[in-house]
C-alpha cells in the first residue's frame, strides 16, 4: 500500500510541471496620461528570450506558464513587471519615466543621440496638443510650451504667418529666428503651413550651441521635425482618422466711448471725421449719405450712440479639419501616406483659407546592409483676402476703428452705389477724403487673393559597410510657387482713386545635399567613440515676376493691359553654399560624453578673400548619478554639461557690387554702395547647465545660463547725401544677449487610477548693444510717424525712440501758457520703450482620472512696452473711451490729468492751467506728428493658452467594433486674458513679423478666442 502511495506522489508531483502548461496571454498596453495605446512596446518573459511588441493599437499576444513575469518597456516610460497569475488577460498602463534618462532625440544632422549625452539645451515637445488643440499655424502652438522662446503673430488674417525667437533678436540686417529642419530638409521658410497630424516628434535646439552643424542659419537655433514614417505601426494596414471643428471669436479689447458724436468743439457735423461732436441726446440731425437714390439721402436720422457698430463688423470664424493617415507596414517596409484638408474662416467675411496637404514617407531595407528613406510632401493653400495690416490706408481694421461713435452699421454695410454716371462709387460721409473710407468697402473692393504651393522632397540612402561603419547619401528641396493678385476699386479713397491692380509670380528653391559618414564603436568596455564627417552643398534660386499699374481705361476691368501707367519688375537671386563639417564624441562609461564639432563654409555671396570661413564647437557632459553611487540620495539623476560654439554666417546674394535696375526704359543706380570686402558674420555662444531629477524622479528641475554675442554684421548704415548714395553695405555691430532658462516639472499624485503632473518653463535675458560700425555708435533700423527703431550703443536691441515731451533739468514737464505739453521736436530725442519682454513662462497642469484627462496651459509674458499708434490716432479722433474726461473742460496736467507726471509753466512755477480733452488729445495724438510717450503701454499678460478636455473609450467596448481606438476631446485655445496689462490690444498682435515691426501696435485685428471638439480614431 505505501509504495502505490509513493507511485501515485511521485506521479502527481512528476506530472505537476505539465498541469503548468504554458498559455496564451493578451492584452492592451496604454499610455496612463490619456488612455491612449501604445506602440511597439516591448513585452519580455523574465529571464527567457522570449518576447513581442504591441501593434499600433497597444495589443499583444505572448505565451507564458502561471508564476512568469512579464516586463513591460517602452522609450520614455518608467518599465513595469507583472507577474501572470490565473487570467489570460493582462492590462498594463504604464507611466511616463520623467527622468527620460535613455531616451533618443534627433539633433543636428538628423543623427539620433542619447538625451543624457546632449551638451546643450534641448527640449521636446509634446505633439498630441498640436492635433487637438490646434492652430492653423502649428507654429502658434509652441506659445508657452518651451523655455526662452517668444511667439508673435501677424495680423493679417486667417493662416498670417508666425515669428518665433529663441534668447532674443540678435541680428540687425538678416533674421533673428531659428532655422526649420523637417526629416533632414532645411527649410527656405518656416513651418507654418505643416500639417500637425503629421508631426512625430519636435525637438528644439535652443542657441548656436545646439544647431552649429547646420551652418549659418542655424546661427539662432534649430527647431528639428520628424514626420510620421510608419514606425511603430503593426504589420500589414492600419489607418487612423481625425476631425477638428473650432469656433472662434474675437476679442475685441478696444474700449469706445458712447456719450458723444460726429463734430468738432461740441458741434455736430454730418461730414465731421471725429467724434467731438455734441453730447448724445437723439434729437434729429442731418443724415450724411452721399448716394442721392439712398433712403435718408438728405433727410434726417436719430442722433443716437451706435456701441456696436465696430463689433459688427466681425463674424465668428471656424477651423475644420479633417485628417487620414494610412500606414502600409512589412517586416522590412514602412509606409505613410498623410492627407490633412483645412477649411478655415476668419473673423472678417471673405478671410478665407482652403488649405491642402498631401504627404507620403517610406523607408524600406533593399537589402541588409542599405536603407532607403524617401519623402515628398505636397501643400496648397489657397487664400481668398491677405487682410492688410497696419497703418496703411488698405487695412480695413483702420477705418473701422476710426468710425465716428453714431454711424450705424445698417448705413455703412450699404458700402457701394451706382452713380447718375453709371459708374461705382463708395458709399462714406466724407468722398475721397484722404485716409478715410468705409471699411466695408474695403473688405469687399480691395482684395489681395493669393495661392501658395509648396513641396517638400528627399532622398535618403545609407549603407552599413561593416558593424561599425555606414555612409548616408541624401537630397532635399524645399520649392515654393507664389501667385498672388491685388486689386483695388476705383473709388478707393487714396490709395487708388481710378483704381489699380497688381500680379506676382514667385517660384523659390532651396536645394541641400550632403554626404555623411559615420564610424561607431565600442572600444572598451569604458570608452566609445562615434565619429561622424560630411559635407554640404547648398543651392538658392529665388525669380519673381511683378505688374503692377494705376489709373483703369475702363474702371474696374483688371488687366495690366488697362492701366495707364503698367510697370514690369523682375528680380532673380541666386548663389551657393559648399560646406565640410565633423562631429566626434567620446563617451566614457556612457557617463562623460566630450562633443567636437567643426564645419567650414564657402558662400559664394562673399567676397573671394573672405569667402571661407571656419567654425567649431566643443560641449562636455557628465553624468553624475552614472559616475558616484547615490543609493541614500534623494537625486535621482544629475547632469552637468558645458557647450562654447562658434557659428559664422553669409550674406543676400548680389551684395558685392552695386545693382542696376531697368525701369520705363532707363537706368536706375541702387542707391545702397556695396562693400567689396565684406567679413563673415559670426555669432560666439557660451552655455553651462545642469539636468536633475529628484525623489524617483518626481520632481524634474533643468537649468541652462548663456551668453551670445553677434559681431562683424552685414547690414546698411546712412551716408551723406552730398556723397552720391544713400547707404554704405558693411561689417559692425556686436549685440550680446545673456539669460537663463528653467524648466521645473512635477508628478504630484500617481497612482493606476488617477495623476497629475505639474510642468513649468521660465525663460529671460538682458539684450546690450557693444559697438554699431566704425564713425557710428547710434543708428536707426527702422522709422514710421510715431517711432524710431534705434540701436545704440550702451543700449538694448529693440529701444523705440518717439516724441516725447519737453521737461526741465528736474525731469517735470514744461507746459505753455495754453496748460498743454510742449512737444520734444523729432521722433529720435525720447526712449519711450522696449519690445524684449523681462521674462516668459508657461504652466501647464495635465490631470487623468481613468479614462478622462485634462490639461490646461497657462501663457505669461512679463514686462516689455511698446507706443500705441492705434491709440495716438484714436484718441485725437476722440473714440476712445479714455477721451471722455474732461470734454467739458477742467483737465490740469500733472494734476487731476496724468496725475503721474509733475508739470511745470515755462518760468518754473507749478501748473494750474485747465484744458479741454479735445484740446490735450490734438497736440499729442494723431497720424502725421503723435508723442509717443503719451501712448506707452505695458505688453505685461497672462492668458489660458490651451485648455483640453478629453475622453479615450475603453478597449473593451472598442472590441465589438471596427475601430481600435478612439478618443474625443474639448478643446480651446487663446480662452481669455487672466490679465492684460496693454489692455486695448494684445502684445503678440503685430502688422508684421519682421523685427521692425516691434515696438508698435497699429490697428491690429482683435485676438481671438477658439473653442471646439477633436475626435480621433484608430482602425
Amino acid at each position: 500500500m505505501m509504495k502505490k502511495m509513493l507511485l501515485f506522489l511521485v506521479l502527481v508531483l512528476g506530472a505537476y510541471p505539465l498541469l503548468a502548461q504554458s498559455k496564451t496571454l493578451s492584452g492592451t498596453v496604454t499610455d496612463a496620461n490619456d488612455g491612449s495605446p501604445l506602440p511597439g512596446v516591448n513585452v519580455l518573459v523574465q529571464g527567457t528570450t522570449s518576447g513581442t511588441q504591441t501593434d499600433f493599437d497597444g495589443n499583444f499576444n505572448i505565451d507564458a506558464t502561471e508564476g512568469d513575469v512579464l516586463i513591460f518597456s517602452y522609450l520614455g516610460m518608467l518599465s513595469q513587471e507583472v507577474t501572470v497569475g490565473s487570467s489570460s488577460t493582462i492590462n498594463v498602463s504604464m507611466v511616463e519615466d520623467a527622468s527620460q534618462l535613455d531616451e533618443v532625440v534627433v539633433t543636428a544632422l538628423g543623427l539620433e543621440r542619447q538625451a543624457k549625452s546632449l551638451s546643450y539645451a534641448n527640449q521636446q515637445v509634446e505633439t498630441k496638443e498640436l492635433t487637438q488643440a490646434r492652430s492653423i499655424n502649428v507654429l502658434e502652438g509652441l506659445s508657452g510650451k518651451v523655455a526662452g522662446i517668444s511667439v508673435t503673430r501677424s495680423t493679417s488674417g486667417v493662416g498670417a504667418p508666425t515669428k518665433v525667437l529663441m534668447r532674443g533678436n540678435r541680428s540687425i540686417g538678416g533674421s533673428s529666428q531659428p532655422l526649420y529642419v523637417v526629416d533632414g530638409i532645411l527649410l527656405n521658410g518656416d513651418i507654418n503651413n505643416i500639417s500637425p497630424d503629421d508631426i512625430q516628434e519636435i525637438s528644439v535646439l535652443r542657441g548656436a550651441n545646439a544647431a552649429a552643424l547646420y551652418g549659418s542659419r542655424a546661427s539662432n537655433g534649430a527647431i528639428v521635425i520628424t514626420t510620421k514614417s510608419g514606425k511603430g505601426a503593426r504589420e500589414g494596414v492600419s489607418a487612423t482618422l481625425g476631425f477638428t471643428s473650432t469656433i472662434s471669436n474675437p476679442i475685441n479689447l478696444l474700449q469706445l466711448q458712447n456719450e458723444y458724436g460726429q463734430g468738432a468743439g461740441g458741434t455736430y457735423g454730418a461730414q465731421a471725421t471725429t467724434s467731438w461732436g455734441p453730447r448724445f441726446d437723439g434729437g434729429q440731425v442731418a443724415h450724411w449719405s452721399n448716394d442721392p437714390n439712398y433712403p435718408l439721402f438728405g433727410q434726417t436720422y436719430a442722433y443716437q450712440a451706435q456701441p456696436d457698430n465696430v463689433t459688427d463688423f466681425f463674424q465668428n470664424g471656424y477651423d475644420l479639419a479633417t485628417n487620414l493617415g494610412i500606414n502600409i507596414n512589412s517586416e522590412k517596409s514602412n509606409v505613410f501616406i498623410g492627407y490633412t484638408y483645412t477649411d478655415a474662416e476668419g473673423i472678417i467675411p471673405g478671410n478665407n483659407l482652403d488649405r491642402h496637404s498631401i504627404s507620403t514617407r517610406i523607408t524600406t531595407k533593399v537589402t541588409d546592409k542599405l536603407q532607403v528613406d524617401a519623402k515628398l510632401n505636397y501643400i496648397r493653400d489657397n487664400f481668398s483676402n491677405i487682410l492688410s495690416t497696419g497703418e496703411g490706408f488698405d487695412n480695413p481694421v483702420r477705418y473701422l476703428f476710426k468710425t465716428p461713435r453714431n454711424i450705424r452699421t445698417e448705413d455703412f454695410q450699404n458700402f457701394q452705389f451706382i452713380n447718375d454716371e453709371g459708374k461705382l462709387r463708395q458709399h462714406y460721409f466724407l468722398p475721397q477724403f484722404n485716409g478715410g473710407g468705409n471699411p466695408y468697402w474695403t473688405i469687399n473692393n480691395i482684395q489681395r487673393p493669393r495661392i501658395d504651393e509648396r513641396v517638400l522632397g528627399l532622398l535618403s540612402l545609407k549603407y552599413q559597410i561593416t558593424d561599425d561603419l555606414s555612409i548616408l547619401g541624401r537630397s532635399a528641396i524645399d520649392r515654393s510657387n507664389r501667385n498672388e493678385e491685388f486689386f483695388r476699386f476705383n473709388d478707393s479713397y487714396t490709395v487708388a482713386q481710378f483704381g489699380s491692380y497688381e500680379r506676382t509670380q514667385r517660384v523659390v528653391s532651396d536645394w541641400n545635399s550632403d554626404v555623411l559618414i559615420n564610424y561607431n564603436k565600442q572600444i572598451t568596455d569604458d570608452f566609445k567613440i562615434d565619429l561622424n564627417a560630411g559635407a554640404n552643398l547648398r543651392t538658392f534660386r529665388s525669380d519673381q515676376v511683378r505688374g503692377a499699374g494705376s489709373n483703369f481705361t475702363i474702371e474696374n476691368f483688371f488687366a495690366l493691359s488697362n492701366t495707364q501707367n503698367p510697370l514690369a519688375t523682375e528680380e532673380f537671386e541666386t548663389f551657393e553654399t559648399q560646406s565640410v563639417y565633423g562631429l566626434a564624441e567620446f563617451s566614457y562609461k556612457n557617463a562623460i560624453f566630450l562633443n567636437l564639432t567643426a564645419r567650414n563654409d564657402w558662400s559664394s555671396t562673399l567676397p573671394e578673400a573672405n569667402r571661407s570661413y571656419f567654425y567649431p564647437s566643443v560641449g562636455l557632459t557628465a553624468v553624475v548619478t552614472d559616475l558616484v553611487n547615490l543609493d541614500n540620495s534623494p537625486l535621482s539623476f544629475l547632469k552637468l554639461r558645458a557647450n562654447w560654439a562658434e557659428v559664422g554666417n553669409d550674406t543676400d546674394a548680389f551684395s558685392l557690387s552695386r545693382r542696376a535696375d531697368i525701369r520705363f526704359g532707363s537706368l536706375d543706380i541702387n542707391p545702397e554702395q556695396p562693400n567689396p570686402d565684406l567679413r563673415p558674420e559670426t555669432t560666439e555662444s557660451l552655455e553651462l547647465g545642469f539636468d536633475s531629477r529628484w525623489f524617483d524622479n518626481r520632481l524634474r528641475f533643468d537649468f541652462t545660463w548663456y551668453t551670445t554675442s553677434t559681431f562683424d554684421q552685414i547690414f546698411s548704415t546712412p551716408t551723406p547725401v552730398a556723397s552720391g548714395i544713400a547707404q554704405l553695405f558693411q561689417n559692425g555691430g556686436d549685440i550680446q544677449n545673456r539669460g537663463v532658462e528653467i524648466i521645473l516639472g512635477a508628478t504630484v499624485f500617481q497612482t493606476p487610477d488617477f495623476s497629475w503632473d505639474i510642468n513649468l518653463n521660465f525663460g529671460s535675458y538682458q539684450s546690450e548693444v557693444l559697438a554699431i560700425a566704425d564713425g557710428f555708435d547710434r543708428v536707426t533700423v527702422e522709422s514710421d510717424f510715431v517711432r524710431d527703431y534705434v540701436l545704440q550703443v550702451g543700449g538694448e536691441f529693440g529701444d523705440i525712440y518717439s516724441r516725447g515731451y519737453q521737461r526741465d533739468d528736474n525731469g517735470n514737464v514744461i507746459v505753455d501758457e495754453l496748460g498743454l505739453p510742449l512737444i520734444t521736436p523729432g521722433r529720435d530725442e525720447v526712449k519711450v520703450a522696449n519690445f524684449n519682454p523681462d521674462w516668459t513662462g508657461g504652466i501647464q497642469n495635465s490631470f487623468r482620472y481613468k479614462n478622462f484627462n485634462l490639461s490646461a496651459l497657462i501663457d505669461i509674458r512679463q514686462g516689455g512696452s511698446t507706443t500705441s499708434f492705434t491709440e495716438a490716432i484714436l484718441a485725437r479722433d476722440g473714440v476712445l473711451e479714455s477721451t471722455l474726461e474732461g470734454r467739458e473742460g477742467g483737465l490740469i496736467f500733472g494734476d487731476n490729468f496724468f496725475s503721474g507726471e509733475t508739470a511745470v509753466r515755462e518760468d518754473g512755477s507749478p501748473n494750474t492751467v485747465a484744458v479741454r480733452a479735445e484740446d490735450f488729445w490734438n497736440r499729442v495724438g494723431g497720424r502725421n506728428t503723435p508723442v509717443g510717450e503719451a501712448f506707452v503701454r505695458d505688453l505685461s499678460n497672462i492668458r489660458l493658452r490651451e485648455l483640453v478636455v478629453g475622453y479615450t473609450v475603453p478597449q473593451s467596448f472598442l472590441s465589438k467594433t471596427f475601430m481600435t481606438s478612439a478618443n474625443v476631446s474639448l478643446v480651446g485655445r487663446n480662452l481669455f486674458f487672466i490679465t492684460n496689462k496693454a489692455e486695448n490690444f494684445d502684445p503678440e498682435a503685430l502688422s508684421d513679423v519682421d523685427n521692425e515691426a516691434e515696438g508698435t501696435s497699429a490697428f491690429p485685428l482683435p485676438t481671438t478666442r477658439s473653442m471646439g471638439v477633436s475626435i480621433n480614431i484608430g482602425f
